[in-house]
Parts: C-alpha cells; structure tokens; sequence
C-alpha cells in the first residue's frame, strides 16, 4: 500500500514539474510554431495539420478541450503561452465539427479581450476570421454582438493593417449576417438595433481606400456597405461620405464594386420609399380634362400628337367604361365582355371598382358568355378578360395555371404574357415580357406595348443588380449576365423614352432608370458634364417635362426607389468625383489581380504573420482573380429572337451562333435567321 501511494505522489511530482517547466520552454521558443508545438507535446496533443490528429482529438474533444482552457486559465497572464493554445485552437477550428464543439464550449468569449493583448491580438483575430467564415447564424450573432469592441481594436490600431484586414473580414462576416435581410426586417432585429451601424461604415470605407488595402479588405469592405444598405439607411443618409461612396463607385473600372454600388444605392431605399403606381384614376382625368394646358406642354403634346396622348385616350376609354357599365342593366353578359376584353387592351382602369359592379358575379358570366360562343376571337378575348380579372384578384399562381392553357391555344397573345411579367419572379417575368413584345401587332395596342416595355425595364434592371451578388454552380461570380440584364434596361429604357407619349404615366420612373443606368454603363468614362450638360438636355430635360406634366395633372410627384436613386446620383456626382475619384482609382487597382497589395509594414510580429500564413486561411479569403469583362461582347447573351438576357439560352443546333429562350423564339426567329444559319454552316 505504501509503495502505491509513492508512486500516485511521483506522478504528481512529475506532473507539477511537467506545469512548471512550461513557461520556461516557452520563453526560451524560437517563434509561434515551436510554442504551439512545446504545448502540444506537453498536453500529448497530435499532429493537427492531418486528418488522423483531427481525428483523434475529436474523439478525446472533452479532455483535450479542459486541458487546454486549464492551461489558458493557469497562465492568463502570460500572453506566449495564451497565444499558443490559440494558435492551437485555431489549427482545431479547420476541422468543421471540432470549430463547433469549440464555439459551443465559450472559445469566443475567450477570444474577444486577448485583442487588448499586443501578441496576442493577431492570433486571436485569425481564429475569428476562420470562425467568421465558416459559422452558422448562432455564431454570427455572438461575433455581432462583440462587433463594438472589434471597431475600437481598430480605432486604437489603424496603423496594424493586417489587424484593419482581419477586422474588416470578421465584421463582414458577422454583422453583415445580422443586419441583412428582407422588406420583413433584418435578420437579428434585436443586434441590429444595438449596433452603431454609422462608425461601423464609414470606419469601413475609410480603410477601403487607403494605400495599404488589398483586395481582400475591400470586397469584404463592399459586401458588409451591400448587405447593411436596406436596413440600415439611416446610417447612409447621416454620413454624407457613405452616400458619396456609393455615387463615386459608379466610375469604378471594376464591375463588382460598380454593381454593388449600385445596389446599394437602390436598396437603401426600399424601405423609406413607395411603390411606383401612379395615382391618377380614370374620374380624376374626366375632371381636370377640360383645365387648359400650360402653352409649353402644350406644344410637347402636339409635337406628339395630342391624339395619341395618354391623357386624351384615357378620357374616352373612362367614358366608354361608364357606357359599358349602363349597359350592364340590360344582362347581356357577352356583350359587356367583349367591351370590358376591348378597354383592357387599351387601358388600365377597364374593371370598375364599385360597389354597384360586383365583379366576382358579372366577370365569371361575362367570360363564360364569350367562351359559349367557341369563335376563336371571342375566345381571345375571354382569355383576357379572366387575365384581367386574376391580375385584379392577384392571383400569381391561377395567373400561371391559365397562362399555361391560354398560351398553348394562342402563343401570340400579348395580354398573357403582360400577365405573367406581374407575377413574383423577375427571371419568368422578364422572358414573358420580351416575349410579349414580339407578339404580332394585330394581338397588341400601344398601351399595351408601353406596359410590356416598362415591365422590360424594371425586370431586367432588377435581375442586373441581383445578379451582381450571384454565383453560379462552378462559383463563377455571374458579373456578365448582369451587365447583360442592365444594358437590356437601358436599351428598352431608350426606347420607351423615344416612342412612349409625353404623359405616360410611367415616363418619369422610366426616365429615372435611364439616368441612373447611363451613368452606371458608363462608369469611368462617365463625367460631371454628361451629368450636368448631356443628361439636362436629354433625358434630364424629358424630366423636367414629365414632372409638369404630372403637377398640371395633380399627380403627386410619388418618392420611389428610381426617384430617390436618380436625385441622389445628380445630386451628389460633382462632390462625390472630388472627393473620392482618388480612392475609387486605388480601390481598382487593387481589385485587378495584375496589381499585387503593398506589403504590410514591417514588425516584430511578421513571424507570426508567416506561420498564420502557412495555415489554410487563403482557403476563405476572396479569389485574387477578378472577371474581365467586356461589354461589347455581352449581346451573346441575349435572346437573337426576342433579346431577353438570360443565362441559361439554347444554341442553335446548326450554325451554333444564334441563341434562343426556347423553341418557341427559335422558330420564330427561323425565317430571319435561316439564310444566316446556313451560310454559317457552309463557311465552317
């Protein structure tokens, strides 16, 4: 018995001796990577560069986690050995499940006040970065609520930059998790609201144009100013710089921080802005009719043609709806249908809303009148008018089940396809609608047509500044179909502009995208005199015309995203090319993989910058490769038929040229394309 107490007394001699010799072992460590292996050894802790050791800690994860929080604790003091079992904690955070198991058992907690800590900071910041990455919400959430101390380690050490780098990563990861969202909220309300979003950003922004940012802080800079646009505007509105940011990132030669700029700008609008739906009804045009125009409008009307303006036609239109509704007395459901099917074509307001015009008794019997009847143009106009009565119903999903059947009868109609550019889904939308447009002239109206063209414009603007932020299956970053989608914006925007009457109602929101998507396409080669010159005598000018149009009308100049976006970019441009033109340059350059980012200043801690280096933090920091681009060649991506952009077009089987949405458009288009297709084919 003696004997076996002597030896339980000589293994705690050993192990106290194994204790005391630590710091000592420690202190005289040549470097980070002998430290991490001197406690490694001592805690008998395997190799972690290899999937064995991960292995075997993960199923010993209980004991090697409390031996080394019991050495973090014993030796708090001591920042070598702190450091240490970071560096291992950090090799441990490689492994997926193990980087779980050591946010779950307080690793973060520990981390957050070593960044006080001069030698400790970096490696502590690596493991934040690694864990930042690759964490779920539950690790976001922790990592944002902490973001406050983050910012002042970056207050107190701007001239660390690769403590700026790391922090800028961390809260890109995090608190960009928390504050984005959708128009129902951010994801972590409650985060969001604590957090100084304002430092947050401009600290941001300033950082992402000094000389020593690389390519690395500056995505991550950009996607943290993309991701806190919608939910926190307030903070882009309070600091002007925020907002110049924004309007100068549209000169970038680069697409990525042009389109993300871009964005921005519309996002943080969604939520402060309304929707554009012009609020002048049918009895409100009957009303000021006969008040003169000003003599200057006036003249804009006839050099269009007073006739063909929208005003003058609506006035009839409202007047042969209120006919169409006296006759309504009389029962005769066919005819009231055909005339309802007639204005729906020609106007937006051709089902009343009135209390005396129950529309779910009258449109069922008036659509079954026109069906009973079995010719194919009471058929037609059947389709429309229960078109019509679903987009009033707002009903997506019977719009799509009877776009089905009414498409399969009649491929040409027009109205279909307007209805199924209504429908949730900009990428469906956007086909319907430049399908809709190639329909033949005798199934369209020139209402009609204006209405496709507008749904063009916004669609296609919408998906262009989406797709900004999209990867395809191969990680590809799908920059061109997004360019793609703009110059379609901007192509059809010159075209309603050009063709559409004076007092459409949708011109103004039109002329907003042109403005703002001229600059955009532009980008370097844009200048305050294309802004201040060519746009006012332009599309400015129109602008001008199109909003007196609306006050002689008593339409309220509505404040939606287009509006808000437009002014912000006129408004800002001359200050924000002064005051940023400088740092979008540099942002550029390090932006192409050709310019490497200047080397971090020289320190005592480089050492442990190279053995954080020889670890797999390059595995999750953004791709050097940025995608070159060239507009020109984008039409490729367009339908040859109906020019809708799309990514996933079909090629011509024959000349392997020709690209098309589906057989639909390439047959279509084969009386046009056929003499091309087969010289092609004979050429190759």
């Amino acid at each position: 018995m003696p004997a076996n107490r002597g030896r339980k007394k000589k293994s705690s001699n050993v192990k106290r001796s194994l204790q005391s010799n630590l710091a000592r072992d420690v202190e005289n460590a040549r470097g980070w990577a002998e430290i991490v292996q001197i406690i490694r050894d001592q805690h008998q802790i395997p190799d972690l560069s290899t999937k064995a050791g991960l292995k075997r800690v993960y199923l010993n994860f209980d004991q090697v986690f409390q031996q080394l929080d019991s050495t973090f604790q014993k030796y708090e003091d001591n920042d070598e050995i702190v450091g240490g079992v970071v560096g291992i904690y950090t090799q441990m955070c490689e492994d997926a499940v193990l980087r779980t198991k050591l946010c779950e058992n307080g690793l973060l907690l520990r981390l957050f006040p070593l960044l006080k800590r001069d030698v400790c900071r970096q490696m502590a910041l690596h493991t934040l970065v690694n864990i930042g990455h690759h964490g779920g919400t539950n690790v976001h959430a922790e990592i944002a609520r902490q973001a406050p101390i983050l910012v002042q380690t970056l207050l107190d050490h701007p001239e660390e930059h690769q403590t700026v780098e790391h922090i800028i990563v961390i809260l890109s990861h995090s608190v960009g998790a928390a504050v984005n969202g959708d128009s129902q909220g951010p994801e972590m309300p409650e985060i969001h609201r604590s957090l100084d979003m304002r430092i947050i950003l401009k600290t941001t922004i300033h950082h992402m144009r000094q000389l020593y940012a690389s390519k690395t802080l500056i995505d991550h800079g950009n996607q943290l100013v993309f991701a806190s646009a919608m939910h926190c505007s307030a903070a882009f509105r309070s600091e002007p710089d925020l907002d110049k940011f924004l309007v100068a990132g549209l000169k970038s030669k680069n697409w990525g921080l042009r389109g993300s700029c871009l964005g921005a700008m519309i996002r943080s609008y969604i939520l402060s802005t309304v929707p554009d739906q012009p609020a002048l009804g049918p009895a409100q045009l009957i009303q000021i009719f006969g008040s003169a125009w000003p003599p200057h409008l006036l003249e804009v009307m006839n050099q269009y043609g007073l006739s063909r303006c929208q005003t003058t036609q609506q006035r009839g239109h409202a007047m042969a709806l209120s006919d169409a509704i006296t006759g309504a007395h009389s029962r005769d459901h066919y005819i009231l249908g055909g005339k309802l099917a007639d204005l729906t074509l020609l106007t937006e307001f051709s089902l009343p809303a009135t209390p005396m015009f129950p529309l779910s008794e009258i449109i069922p019997r008036c659509v079954e009148a026109l069906r009973a009847r079995g010719t194919v143009a009471d058929t037609n106009k059947a389709d429309i008018l229960e078109m019509k009565y679903l987009i009033r119903l707002q009903d997506w999903d019977g719009i799509k089940s009877k776009a089905q059947q009414f498409l399969s009868r009649n491929p040409d109609s027009a109205y279909t396809f307007y209805a199924l550019t209504l429908r949730p889904g900009s990428e469906d939308g956007l086909r319907a609608a430049k399908k809709g447009l190639k329909c033949k002239e005798n199934n369209t109206t020139p209402y009609l047509y204006f209405q496709l063209l507008r749904r063009a414009i916004e669609l296609a603007a919408d998906l262009g500044v989406c797709y900004f932020q999209e990867y395809d299956q191969h990680g590809r970053m799908m920059w061109e179909e997004a360019i793609a989608f703009l110059m379609s914006a901007l192509e059809d925007s010159k075209t309603f502009i050009e063709q559409a009457p004076p007092d459409n109602p949708y011109m103004m929101a039109i002329l907003h995208w042109n403005i703002v998507l001229t600059i955009t396409m532009e980008g370097p080669n844009a200048d305050l005199k294309m802004v201040e010159v060519g746009l006012r005598s332009g599309a400015r000018n129109k602008l001008k015309i199109s909003e007196e149009i609306s006050e002689h009308l008593r339409s309220p100049i509505l404040h939606t995203q287009t509006y808000a976006t437009q002014k912000l970019v006129v408004d800002l441009y001359a200050e924000a090319e002064k005051d940023w033109a400088a740092g979008i340059k540099l942002m550029d350059e390090r932006l192409d993989e050709q310019i490497p980012p200047p080397d971090f200043p020289k320190k005592a801690e480089d050492e442990l910058t190279a053995w954080l280096n020889d670890m797999s933090l390059k595995k999750f920091t953004c791709s050097s490769a940025t995608p070159k681009v060239n507009v020109k060649d984008l039409w490729y991506k367009q339908c040859s038929w109906c020019r809708n952009p799309s990514a996933v077009l079909r090629k011509c089987s024959g000349c392997e040229s020709a690209r098309y949405c589906d057989s639909q458009c390439q047959k279509a288009h084969w009386s046009n394309h056929k003499k091309e297709c087969k010289a092609r084919i004979s050429g190759s």
